[in-house]
């Protein structure tokens, strides 16, 4: 049995809990209706703050520096993509 104070607090996590979706949708919200030159400096931005925050890591360069890794996934997607004509 839970007490008064325990109730109240699960409560209000209740109401402030959002759903994934809602959550994706207010992030993605401000970029529908851009050109595609917009969502290019919003995408170069963000390719700027990622790599501010990787050579801040003490491992930075290490991380820099490995070879990416492509999973298998994403290997199908392109050959998929490939294959419709598009490049």
């Amino acid at each position: 049995m839970r007490d008064e104070r325990t109730t109240r607090f699960l409560e209000r996590l209740d109401r402030q809990r959002r759903t994934l979706a809602e959550e994706v949708e207010d992030d993605v919200a401000p970029l529908r209706g851009l050109s595609t030159e917009e969502r290019g400096r919003v995408l170069a931005s963000v390719c700027r703050d990622a790599m501010a925050i990787l050579r801040a890591r003490p491992d930075g360069e290490a991380v820099l520096s490995a070879p990416a890794e492509r999973s298998r996934h994403w290997d199908e997607l392109i050959a998929r993509y490939r294959a419709r004509g598009r490049d």
